[in-house]
């Protein structure tokens, strides 16, 4: 069940950069992280590969009596490229509000960005892309909560000099709902993605949906997506569908999944997905297995 997985690794909590680490080298630094590696195959010739998708590592300094903390995480892909992720110092003003600074991951999405914190193997964009227009970027940020209320503020710098912006409100005053509404506002491009999710005994709902224009306007993509998650004791079922146009080009998606958790450390899924952009149908399946400590 992949999203118990993910609190293993929570290298950010909204109120400042935490860590659910499960190992602890010494009284204020911890360390966690996950192997991924994934089988995929489409309907096209040699389009069959195999790969580590990623490992990550990170580690957590949290003080006990201080309201500093700090989060570094290396990542490592399939291809050779290490790339930081979270790399952030906070400051826990108050038990309602944080701030910090750093590369911070963006607030869009229900998707996560790790493979721990998805339901299945692809994302929901086209060729298995994420919607979202940001992921990691250099910057700050303030996040709070007033009541039932959560709210985040992040802006940072871009290559033209201007700054970028991203707003985010969550409600969560009603148990096993979230609710989401992100705005993010950049010399390159302006997005407005929602979303919300319930958990009812074993299912999991969600639905999502995100817009975003380029820097003169045009429309990059209107998509929106629904999932049911399923969950059967260690294993899962996952159905996902997504809706919309890219430019103006109608795309769909379809996709299944079913999974399993070996362990508390190790999960597997496997998935099947179909999609039409415009013309152009492809359908993939992958097998994919993550080890997180």
């Amino acid at each position: 069940m992949k999203n118990k997985i993910t609190c293993l690794l929570a290298g950010a909590a909204l109120f400042g950069a935490t860590a659910n680490a499960e190992i602890v080298l010494t009284e204020d630094l911890s360390a966690y992280g996950y192997i991924d590696m994934a089988l995929t195959d489409g309907d096209g010739v040699n389009d069959t590969a195999t790969s580590v998708a990623e490992f990550e590592l990170g580690f957590a300094f949290t003080p006990a009596e201080s309201a500093y903390s700090a989060v570094a995480e290396l990542s490592f892909d399939g291809v050779g490229v290490t790339d930081f992720e979270t790399v952030t110092i906070s400051y826990q003003y108050s038990d309602s509000l944080s701030f910090t600074f750093g590369n911070i991951l963006s607030y869009q999405g229900f998707e996560t960005y790790d493979a721990t914190g998805l339901y299945q193997f692809s994302y929901a964009g086209a060729g298995g892309a994420p919607l979202y227009s940001a992921g990691y970027a250099v910057g700050a940020s303030a996040d709070g909560s007033i009541g039932d209320i959560d709210y985040g503020v992040w802006v940072g710098d871009t290559n033209s000099g201007t700054n970028s912006f991203e707003y985010l409100l969550a409600y969560n005053g009603i148990d096993n709902l979230t609710v989401k509404f992100i705005y993010a506002d950049d010399p390159g491009y302006e997005t407005v993605n929602a979303w919300a999710s319930y958990d009812l005994g074993d299912f999991t709902f969600a639905v999502e949906t995100v817009n975003t224009e380029d820097g003169a306007g045009a429309d990059v993509l209107d998509v929106q997506m629904a999932m049911i998650y399923y969950a059967m004791g260690d294993a899962g079922l996952t159905v996902r569908i997504t809706d919309g146009d890219y430019a103006g080009v109608d795309y769909e998606k379809l996709t299944i999944s079913p999974s399993y958790a070996f362990s508390d450390n190790v999960f597997g899924l496997v998935e099947f997905s179909t999609e039409e952009l415009g013309a152009l149908e492809q359908d993939t399946a992958a097998v994919e297995l993550i080890y997180s400590f």
